[in-house]
């Protein structure tokens, strides 16, 4: 049931009228849930509560470290980190103790360290959530970056189409710049394996 190619193929399609604020994760989420089996439909679900706040914590992010699937060990390993910096950072600033909201995380050499600093000392808000969420979308493609039609390939889009969607809500022109860039990297990214497998 797992079509990957297909869905793959077809999310550029999704939202072709997209015009400045009509980008509709939830459309987009019910497409790809509807070509996937039950146990990658899990997934997705479980990738989605590391985007809601309320819930995410140590938790969370223990479960994900333990997944079978590759990007989400990865990727919310990243994302604890980043988390973690931001908690330092903000507590730093605001002379508060933020222990009670670090994740617990083991050694490891973090090379986005630096970046990230960098990103967190910029004074405009808006600039630093957009390098912010830059350096998250770089990070989902860097982790599929071999990954062309299967379900790391997906679970990169899925991240994407949240970020597109934060901007929607944040800054319509911005939701349309990450769209087009979202679209043109699954066009390209098809494209050039079609041509890999016509050869």
């Amino acid at each position: 049931m797992d079509n990957y190619v297909y869905i793959v193929a077809s999310l550029p399609d999704l939202t072709a009228g997209f015009e400045n604020t009509s980008f509709d994760y939830a459309a987009t989420k019910e497409f790809v849930m509807e070509q996937l089996s039950e146990k990658d439909q899990k997934l997705v679900e479980f990738f989605e509560e590391g985007f809601n706040e309320e819930t995410l914590g140590s938790d969370f992010y223990a479960k994900a470290a333990e997944s079978k699937n590759r990007f989400i060990r990865e990727y919310f390993d990243f994302d604890a980190r980043l988390r973690n910096m931001k908690v330092a950072y903000l507590a730093k600033r605001l002379g508060k103790d933020g222990d009670a909201y670090f994740v617990d995380m083991p050694e490891a050499d973090f090379e986005e360290h630096q970046q990230i600093q960098e990103i967190l000392e910029d004074a405009d808000f808006v600039r630093r959530e957009q390098k912010m969420d830059e350096l998250k979308w770089e990070k989902a493609s860097d982790i599929a970056r071999m990954d062309y039609f299967n379900m790391n390939a997906i679970l990169a889009f899925m991240a994407k189409a949240k970020t597109v969607q934060r901007w929607v809500e944040l800054d319509p022109a911005k939701g349309q710049e990450m769209f087009e860039k979202m679209v043109k990297e699954v066009r390209g990214t098809f494209d050039n394996k079609s041509l890999v497998f016509s050869r």
